[in-house]
């Protein structure tokens, strides 16, 4: 087994680079080959499901986003897009393989994970690597890789290696605690920093960038302060979560009119997107209108004329842009209280949970990336995405079996 989840971590550096969609697959792959072992379900079964223990936060976050995700399931019994309940897959999926794959590497003895450990660790650095490699080639691995972008301008690779950047930073903090855990070299790991941030600097992806520049600090204040930090950025998704729907307030069309010229035009059509959207979110309570509901409504969505763009622009683009007033829109008050209580409870069992100040660093780091991409461009629906941030869980578990490894 062991071999196996060694032979899928290998595939990521290309993964990442050439089908960033592919680390979804990757990762439930690795799930389902850990589920072939008996002793997840033996053990896993009566302490979640038969005895659940709801004194311990970590099985009370579980079992909310468990809940959470049966509300999907009903949502889809209203969503006025057919089949909308099967999409309860997209997130429980990911979620399920990489708590199992985080899970066994916990709980193996630390030098029998070693090998997946190195690999890991090896595997991530070539993910930055040529992701950097791409941004200041212009995507040279991409052009000789078929099929061969036809689109102007390579629209397409473009936002293939964009994709992977954002991959890269939702994972950086989780491969630098791993390498530096395996390795101890800081200078490597400061250079692999430096690499993420020129190649999101390059790319021009302003939000991969600033996740990677608010991580960074994040990451220095945990290594003083690893619980008030964990919690504070912890607080702050929450409060976003919560507090989102006054993006009703925004001034869009002033806002379009007076900066036009002076800000990209995705930025300004993101404020039409997420007043509108905080709009429907409102409309749409109690329950949420249904699973997939924004994709529905993309399509007769109303028009934002943005000087400069070629044509009127959408104020629902498939999704809102935002993963909060997706979870509002799409799942009500029901959706926002169990995703949050989800959360609130995962952060207390991290907080408690047996981490060296590192890795509570790298997580409290890999939650601020992740709270930037949520309130800019996420979606539950993009399994990808899913699937990146618990990518870096498997690097934090990895870096702490690298640790216990060497004080052993």
């Amino acid at each position: 087994m062991t071999a196996a989840l060694i032979g899928l971590s290998a595939l990521l550096p290309l993964v990442v680079v050439l089908a960033h969609r592919g680390v979804a697959p990757i990762l439930l792959a690795m799930g389902l080959i850990v589920a072939t072992r008996a002793e997840p379900w033996r053990l896993g079964v009566p302490y979640f499901v038969l005895r659940p223990q709801w004194s311990a936060p970590f099985v009370r976050a579980a079992l909310f986003f468990l809940a959470f995700c049966v509300w999907i399931v009903f949502s889809g019994f209203w969503s006025p897009r057919s089949g909308a309940s099967r999409l309860v897959f997209d997130v429980l999926g990911p979620a399920l393989a990489g708590g199992a794959v985080i899970w066994e590497i916990s709980r193996r003895p630390p030098e029998a994970t070693r090998g997946l450990s190195t690999c890991l660790a090896w595997c991530g650095a070539a993910a930055i690597v040529l992701i950097a490699f791409e941004a200041a080639t212009g995507g040279f691995l991409r052009s000789i890789t078929p099929p061969e972008d036809m689109t102007p301008g390579r629209v397409r690779d473009a936002i293939s290696v964009g994709r992977g950047a954002t991959i890269v930073t939702l994972t950086f903090f989780g491969i630098a605690v791993l390498l530096y855990e395996r390795f101890r070299s800081i200078a490597f790991v400061g250079a692999l920093y430096a690499a993420t941030l020129f190649a999101t600097w390059k790319l021009d992806i302003t939000s991969n960038f600033a996740g990677a520049l608010l991580g960074g600090g994040v990451f220095i204040a945990a290594l003083k302060w690893p619980h008030v930090t964990l919690m504070s950025v912890g607080g702050a998704f929450l409060v976003a979560l919560a507090l989102v729907p006054l993006a009703v307030f925004i001034p869009a069309d002033a806002a379009i009119a007076q900066l036009s010229g002076h800000l990209p035009i995705s930025w300004l059509q993101r404020l039409a997107i997420w007043q509108s959207a905080a709009r429907d979110a409102i409309n749409c309570l109690p329950f949420g209108c249904g699973a997939d509901y924004s994709r529905v409504i993309a399509a007769t969505s109303e028009k934002v004329i943005i000087p400069g763009a070629p044509k009127p622009l959408n104020v629902m683009p498939l999704h809102p842009h935002n993963l909060f007033l997706q979870i509002w829109i799409e799942f009500g008050l029901p959706g926002v209280l169990l995703f949050g209580a989800s959360f609130f409870n995962g952060a207390l069992a991290l907080r408690s949970a047996p981490l060296s100040t590192l890795e509570k660093a790298a997580i409290a780091a890999s939650v601020a990336c992740l709270l930037v991409s949520a309130l800019v461009e996420a979606s539950l629906w993009q399994v990808w995405r899913v699937a990146a941030p618990i990518f870096a869980g498997v690097f934090i578990a990895a870096a702490r079996q690298a640790r216990l490894t060497k004080e052993a």
